[in-house]
């Protein structure tokens, strides 16, 4: 048996990528009967609650743990303050409640630096690090994890045989994190779809989400739209008042929404609310492996620097387009290229078949794989 632990945050800030594939990581592990330790601040804990499923022990890191007081310039003893906490967590855990487990800690988050992993390593905890685009190569850094994560199709082309002298690698689609709910979605064809979706993650800061209604509203958009936003989005009330009032703040205008809008807030059921959508305007990150997965055409939004390698890579298969978003978008040229592509019809049955032939040469057992990878560098270390 295994005990995993998950130093993971999600908020308004950062948003909940990271923390949503560790959750799907805990729930296979758990389905294998391996115990797991969610280490995380309080409103980390409060969306992991709020999950369907949810189950698992969570421990609060909060400032009595990790004196955030600390000057930049203290940042190992930052790091070495968490070290230390977390390290007696484990043990204590593993002493009370979970004797003779084998334990690994799971780190998923970009605030865990060079540095901070460094701090890992030294307390001799085994540790795995999910990554997106190998930014220690690109500070001429070695990773120092003893197991790397990146399940995107970009990962081999990221260089990490360079700076992985003694990491084991996950990368690819063998180790890619999809929750249940997406393993067996069935095909509904693009002509018996009838909406649009617009997704822009689990926190969207920038608000895109009224800026894309407000350019499609300008536009005088008239199909359904089916718009969902993240448990961590903090302009809920605002965009509730502007679809009860039938306006949006949009270029400095007052517009008026010209399409039916069905609004969700943290939605739980996205495979279904995605298979049924016709096109989908989201954020690039891990949805776009979800929207893949439920053969839906998409337009996807590049909000941060981690999600270009994996988004480029989904707009080469065919079946989306990827668009850089993080300097500035222009919302009404988005909507117009979205407008063009709801109503080519021709042209979404071509990428939903791009979709199905992606989905159907690849296997959905990367967390499996990602277990089955983590026992084994645990038993080489026994």
């Amino acid at each position: 048996m295994m005990q995993l632990f998950f130093r993971v945050e999600g908020n308004e800030f950062i948003g909940l990528g990271h923390i949503m594939r560790c959750f799907v990581l805990s729930q296979v592990a758990q389905q294998a009967n391996h115990e797991v330790v969610f280490l995380c601040d309080q409103a980390s804990k409060n969306f992991l609650l709020s999950r369907h499923q949810w189950q698992g022990e969570i421990v609060v890191i909060d400032d009595r743990y990790w004196n955030r007081t600390f000057a930049v310039t203290d940042a190992n003893e930052q790091n070495k303050s968490e070290m230390d906490f977390i390290a007696t967590c484990m043990s204590g855990f593993d002493s009370k409640k979970f004797a003779g487990s084998r334990q690994i800690l799971v780190i998923d988050g970009y605030q865990f630096d060079h540095s901070y992993q460094e701090t890992v390593s030294k307390s001799g905890i085994p540790f795995a690090y999910f990554d997106d685009i190998n930014t220690f190569l690109q500070q001429n850094k070695t990773h120092v994890a003893n197991v790397v994560i990146n399940g995107a199709g970009s990962a081999h082309k990221l260089g990490y045989e360079n700076n992985t002298p003694n990491t084991r690698l996950c990368l690819g689609p063998q180790y890619l994190l999809l929750r249940s709910e997406f393993i067996n979605v069935p095909l509904i064809p693009i002509v018996n779809r009838d909406s649009l979706l617009i997704f822009f993650g689990g926190a969207d800061a920038e608000n895109h989400t009224v800026k894309m209604l407000g350019a499609l509203s300008q536009l005088k958009f008239k199909y359904p739209i089916k718009v969902v936003t993240g448990a961590a989005y903090k302009f809920q009330k605002q965009l509730v008042e502007s679809i009860q009032n039938g306006w949006l703040n949009y270029d400095n205008l007052q517009q008026p929404i010209s399409m039916p809008i069905q609004y969700t807030h943290d939605a739980q059921d996205m495979a279904d609310i995605m298979s049924h959508s016709r096109l989908s305007v989201s954020a690039a990150g891990g949805a776009q492996f979800e929207l893949m997965r439920c053969y839906t055409p998409s337009v996807l939004i590049v909000v941060a620097d981690n999600q270009m390698p994996a988004a480029s890579a989904s707009a080469q298969q065919g079946w989306c387009r990827s668009i850089d978003g993080r300097n500035k978008l222009d919302y009404t040229v988005l909507a117009k290229q979205v407008t063009a592509d709801y109503d080519d019809i021709k042209s979404l049955v071509a990428m939903q078949k791009k979709a199905y032939e992606w989905v159907q040469s690849a296997t959905y057992s990367g967390a499996d794989n990602v277990l089955s990878v983590f026992k084994d560098v645990l038993n080489r270390q026994s």
